[in-house]
């Protein structure tokens, strides 16, 4: 029994102990009975130390005792060896002890080898419960097998995926659960594991199910080993990717067709004429591309589901053609379809197979109670594969194709190796003309219109003064105005040059004014076809005019005939609303096409400037059935109220034969060549 002095000491010992723990491990007990605890393991320390037999046995099971109360942070035990090293020496019960030091020592030594095996049995435990609940309620399958492959253990998990009985799994070859052509590889696999010369193995492999049919896993192998290293059983993760594949496929699928049609598209399409150029490198193939005629006037008129039954039926249509020959059809866009052929003696020339092209789509289908029919036009290339490449070939198809709708509806044409380097040396000079122009490449020069009818009072004056654009090239030399309007067309440069060309005229035709006064005869200013279509157009002229302080008569615009006969909606508009505030307008590029009389007698034009075309032809074929339709046609426009203009008149006999003719005003050599805005005061004083 101890007195009171040596109990007091011994409860100051249990604080001491339990401050010195309490901040290195989380209790589950309130601080008075963590001092309890501890002071109960002291009694137990104390009494084996005071026994005559001594025995540290007892302080070993201290230890375990402390393991199960929760005193397991990393500086417990060192804390405790600590505290009991020095306060078991001193307590004053224990003063009487022989050999105490040694005893301590040892009571000490048999804790801690009490508290260590403890604490290893119970992280033992700990995480083989955590491995139990992780194996039971993991969503994905998992097996363990010993290292001969022998299934000891499988989760609910692998049982639901693979739809095997527990029973019938225990016992098997874990190899058995896979297809016969993956067991080889697997068995690779656990093999290697256990010998150490890999650490994990990944793969999709096919399992079969107990329900006789096979599904899509992806597995992953690892090694089990004993606490002392050593390789014991394999863990086998199995998890359910058959959902998963099917989605692949589905997009892989939907990557590569069009899903209207159910074709293959445009990468799907590149993909295969790659495989076979690959396959044969002395084949001969044939690559046709083919664009609907006025699809959108179906699509639009009838609606889009019309259109979409066409497509469909042309699809269909497309590959039933070729079905006799080794053909890929493929859908590129929204009415383009392409197909590619592996010529055979039986394959038909191309003027034969774009005939049974456009014979099999201009045949009437009835859709939706609508009796339906297209043409198209079709750019073919032939090659040989060791001469191409699949984007070479694609894109000698799709050049060939804009070369035939430039020709009109319902039209063919074969790769023009001669014609395709002047169309892509074409598209080359328009795409660099948008840097040409910021660096100041492109220029406007200025060409007088000179009157040369000779009843008017200012016969042979400068009635006009055409602004033209000019691009010197650095290397390819001069770039005329028609050119460049019809490049810019190409660009997005043309969003801006025709702007830019309005209030450039109009500032400079304002420098001139006030240099020479009201003499200066009105701009004349030629627009793109983007800009006669353009419904900010009356607005642009307005703010070009107010900006440079010059009347709506000081300005004349010249506006593409075809896109007026065209009927577009807000040329037609511009034309009226510009007459309206007072700026005259003329039809360029005039007797090119029909309708264009019923023009002038429709629209509040100012005149009409004929095509360079028609006046070239005139200048080279004197006795020309041209020159007389001519002499006949300008009497009839100037019949209407129209003006009549001609251009690039090089001679006195042309300037002769126009004033006959009965033309108003002309421009060209014969009188001055486009010059520079400086030079105009010359040409006008």
């Amino acid at each position: 029994m101890n007195s009171p002095d040596q109990r007091g000491s011994l409860v100051g010992l249990a604080r001491a102990w339990s401050d010195a723990v309490s901040p290195a491990t989380e209790l589950p007990l309130p601080g008075e009975r963590i001092e309890e605890c501890l002071l109960e393991q002291l009694d137990r320390l104390i009494d084996a130390l005071g026994q005559s037999q001594f025995r540290p046995e007892p302080a070993a099971e201290v230890g375990e005792t402390l393991v199960a109360r929760g005193f397991t942070g990393e500086q417990c035990l060192g804390r405790t060896v600590e505290i009991l090293g020095h306060a078991l020496l001193g307590q004053p019960e224990l003063v009487t002890v022989d050999g105490l030091a040694g005893k301590v020592v040892s009571l000490l030594g048999a804790l801690t080898s009490g508290y260590v095996a403890a604490l290893g049995r119970r992280t033992r435990t700990q995480r083989e419960a955590w491995f139990r609940e992780v194996f039971d309620a993991s969503p994905v399958g998992m097996v363990i097998s010993r290292l001969d492959g022998t299934v000891t253990e499988a989760n609910g998990a692998l049982i639901e995926i693979l739809h095997h009985k527990p029973a019938d799994l225990a016992g098997r070859d874990v190899a058995e659960l896979f297809h016969p052509d993956d067991a080889a590889s697997l068995q690779a696999a656990y093999q290697a594991l256990t010998d150490g010369t890999r650490g994990r193995f990944q793969n999709r492999v096919t399992a079969l199910t107990g329900r006789g049919d096979t599904t899509g896993v992806a597995v992953t192998i690892s090694l089990l080993r004993d606490p002392a290293g050593v390789p014991t059983h394999h863990v086998t993760i199995v998890e359910d990717v058959a959902d998963q594949q099917l989605l692949e496929q589905r997009v892989r699928y939907q990557s590569l067709h069009d899903l209207l049609t159910g074709l293959p598209n445009r990468l799907h399409f590149a993909i295969h004429t790659e495989a076979v150029l690959e396959r044969n490198r002395s084949a001969a193939v044939m690559l046709c591309k083919i664009d609907l005629d006025c699809f959108g006037i179906i699509s639009d008129g009838l609606g889009i589901g019309i259109g979409d039954l066409l497509l469909r039926s042309v699809a269909d249509r497309l590959e039933s053609l070729v079905a006799g020959e080794r053909a890929f059809v493929a859908r590129f866009d929204a009415d383009e379809f392409a197909i590619l052929i592996e010529e055979s003696p039986i394959t038909p020339n191309a003027a034969a197979l774009a005939a049974r092209i456009n014979a099999e789509l201009s045949e009437p289908v009835y859709l939706a109670g609508r009796g339906l029919a297209v043409s198209a036009c079709v750019g073919i290339a032939r090659r040989t594969a060791r001469e191409t490449d699949p984007r070479e070939l694609i894109r000698a198809a799709e050049a060939t194709l804009h070369r035939a709708q430039r020709t009109g509806r319902g039209q063919w044409a074969v790769f023009d190796p001669v014609a395709d380097a002047e169309q892509r040396a074409k598209y080359a000079l328009a795409t660099a003309m948008p840097e040409a122009w910021e660096n100041g490449q492109v220029t406007l020069n200025y060409q007088p219109l000179v009157r040369l009818d000779p009843a008017a009072v200012d016969t042979g004056r400068i009635v006009a003064l055409a602004a033209l654009l000019r691009w010197e090239h650095p290397e390819r030399g001069i770039t005329a105005h028609e050119d460049c309007l019809s490049l810019a067309e190409q660009t997005g440069l043309v969003l801006t040059i025709g702007p830019w060309m309005l209030r450039h005229a109009c500032e400079q035709l304002r420098g001139w004014r006030d240099q020479l006064g009201t003499a200066v005869p009105p701009i004349r200013v030629d627009l793109a076809t983007h800009l006669t279509k353009d419904p900010d157009l009356v607005a642009i002229v307005h703010d070009a005019l107010h900006a440079a302080q010059l009347r709506p008569e000081d300005i004349q615009l010249g506006m593409p005939v075809e896109v007026i006969v065209a009927g577009h909606g807000d040329a037609l508009d511009n034309v009226a609303t510009l007459a309206d505030i007072g700026v005259r307008t003329q039809l360029t590029r005039y007797g090119q096409a029909a309708g264009n009389l019923i023009l002038l007698e429709s629209l509040p034009v100012h005149g009409v400037e004929l095509a360079g075309s028609l006046v070239a032809a005139a200048a080279q074929q004197p006795g020309s059935v041209v020159r007389s339709a001519l002499a006949n046609l300008v009497p009839l426009i100037r019949g209407t109220g129209a003006a009549v203009a001609v251009t690039d008149l090089d001679d006195g006999e042309q300037v002769s034969w126009w004033r006959g003719a009965g033309a108003d005003s002309a421009r060209g050599a014969a009188f001055a060549p486009p010059v520079a805005a400086r030079d105009i005061p010359a040409l006008l004083r």
